[in-house]
This record gives C-alpha cells, sequence and structure tokens, in this order.
C-alpha cells in the first residue's frame, strides 16, 4: 500500500461505464471520523457501525477537529500490527469484487438509466475500499465505498445503491427543492429510493437486498407500493413528495 492507495484499474470494457476500484488511506481515515463525529445513522446504532474504533481512540476523534481526527486515524491504521495481512486480503477482495462487478455492469447501468428516465451522468465512478464499516459517498467528485469486510453480493449492493443515489442526486436534487423538499427530506427520499433494487428490475443483478434504514421503512414501503402500479420515476416522486409532506 505504498503512499496509503492501492489500485487495480477498472473494466474498460467498450461501449460500458466503468468503475475504478482503489484503495486510499486519506478516504479511509475519513470514513471513520465521518460516522464517529455524526452519531446518527438514520436510526441504526451508531456505536456499533464504527465497532473497529475502539474506546481510546474514539474519545481522541470526538475531541479533535474533523482534520485532526483524520490525521489521528490515518496514523492508527498506517501503524496497526496486522497492516500487511489486511491489505493483502484487501487486495484478493478487490480482485474478486472487480471481476464479479464485470458480469453485471452494463446490465446494471442500462436498467439504472431505464428507471430514472436519464443517461448515466458520467462515465467514470470511483469506488473506495473501506477499513471501516459504513460505506459513504462524495456526490461532488463521483466516488464512493465498499467494506473490507462486507461479501462480495453486499458490496455489489451497495455498488448499486451508491451509484443510484449519485445518479438520483445528479438530476433531481433541484426539482426536489423545487417542490419544497428540505436537504433532510431530499436524504430521506434518497435512501429509500435504493428499495427499488429489490424489485424485479434487478432481480439478474441482486444477490443480497437491500435492507436500508429503520427510519426510512414507511417511505421505502409507500415507494414499493406506487412503483408497483406505475413504473415511472416521474410519477413515483411526486408522489413521494406529497407523501413526505403529509
Amino acid at each position: 500500500m505504498k503512499g496509503g492507495v492501492i489500485s487495480i484499474g477498472a473494466i474498460n470494457l467498450k461501449g460500458m461505464h466503468k468503475i475504478d476500484f482503489n484503495y486510499d488511506l486519506k478516504k479511509d481515515a475519513w470514513s471513520w471520523v465521518l460516522i464517529a463525529k455524526s452519531k446518527s445513522i438514520f436510526g441504526l446504532n451508531w456505536r456499533k457501525q464504527i465497532a473497529q474504533i475502539p474506546e481510546q481512540l474514539l474519545t481522541k476523534i470526538e475531541k479533535a477537529t474533523f482534520l485532526g481526527a483524520q490525521k489521528i486515524v490515518e496514523e492508527y491504521i498506517e501503524k496497526g500490527v496486522n497492516k500487511k495481512y489486511k491489505n493483502v486480503v484487501m487486495n484478493c477482495e478487490m480482485f474478486a469484487l472487480e471481476k464479479s462487478w464485470h458480469f453485471v455492469e452494463k446490465k446494471y447501468f442500462k436498467i439504472l438509466s431505464d428507471i430514472t428516465q436519464k443517461p448515466i451522468f458520467t462515465d467514470k465512478f470511483g469506488c473506495y475500499f473501506t477499513t471501516g464499516l459504513v460505506c459513504p459517498y462524495d456526490d461532488k467528485e463521483n466516488w464512493f465505498m465498499v467494506s473490507m469486510w462486507h461479501s462480495i453480493p453486499f458490496s455489489i449492493t451497495t455498488i448499486c445503491h451508491e451509484v443510484m443515489h449519485l445518479q438520483f442526486l445528479h438530476y433531481y436534487k433541484n426539482y426536489l427543492k423545487k417542490n419544497g423538499l428540505t436537504n433532510n427530506q431530499i436524504e430521506d427520499l434518497k435512501e429509500s429510493l435504493t428499495v427499488l433494487l429489490n424489485e424485479l428490475e434487478f432481480d439478474s443483478i441482486i444477490l443480497s437486498d437491500d435492507g436500508g434504514y429503520p427510519q426510512h421503512s414507511k417511505l421505502r414501503k409507500k415507494i414499493a407500493e406506487v412503483w408497483s402500479k406505475n413504473k415511472d420515476f416521474k410519477n413515483l416522486l411526486d408522489e413521494a413528495i406529497i407523501f413526505i409532506k403529509k
């Protein structure tokens, strides 16, 4: 992991959108700190989501600024006694995940484009491994994370989940704002829409169901009901807006 980055390249087949699979120490530390300092994950048990962080390190993170905490975590990861072994395991996982993703990539992007009624907005997404348990994303740079602790089927679902977020925010965030949704309400809708990954359209891709968050159970149920009756994404958003505003 020289320089804190591992990369095995990307599948780059003609006519396909690609995902680059990498590990970056700074991004990994950023994800630890982001979750440790947020303390709210849509109804999940916060401490269980940062189980990899020992109490003494968590105390240091909480007391430091965000950037200061990120440096602390970088040093902690770099000095880990099992760092070399983790890197070997992560490289194997990265290779296997990329190879598995190859079989569904073209089909997934086609289905996502059809469902959202928009072309895929970029030809490159970044997929970074984290040694944490939670997989955040960056919608400004179009990258997201998968966890080294998750199975390949689970991580395939994570990729589909996060790319759906990015596609949705790129095309529809402003539409939702114009229709009166707050940033928090848009976040709730964004997370709830991934229930669509459990629908028939994605049956040939998803091996591990998208579970969603406890806080969004009612909205996810509503979205699934609306979609079963009318598979029009714009109509789905309009129905969701009404439901959220009630």
